[in-house]
């Protein structure tokens, strides 16, 4: 990994706070409502990993890119990232 694939913690914020309002129509409304109160209170390690467990758990569809994206944030996070090997990638 070199310097320009390292996320700013700038970044990781503008990526994980976008999350629940992106997957929103692929969460159950319990989920939606838990990541939407956690990007309130600035837990987006949290976040990330919610939507990706309950993304995986539903077997909701997911695109390559946004495997990618999830993986990336929870690694720049240092998240857990056994959620990502359950999604269902699609296309």
């Amino acid at each position: 990994m070199t310097e320009k694939d390292i996320m700013s913690e700038d970044e990781i914020i503008e990526r994980a706070e976008a999350l629940p309002d992106r997957f929103a129509d692929r969460l159950t409304e319990s989920a939606l409502w838990s990541v939407k109160r956690m990007r309130g209170g600035g837990e987006y390690g949290l976040l990330t990993i919610e939507v990706a467990a309950s993304l995986a758990v539903h077997k909701s569809p997911v695109t390559p890119q946004e495997r990618d994206e999830l993986l990336a944030l929870l690694e720049a996070m240092r998240m857990p990232t056994d959620p990502i090997a359950e999604l269902n990638v699609q296309g």
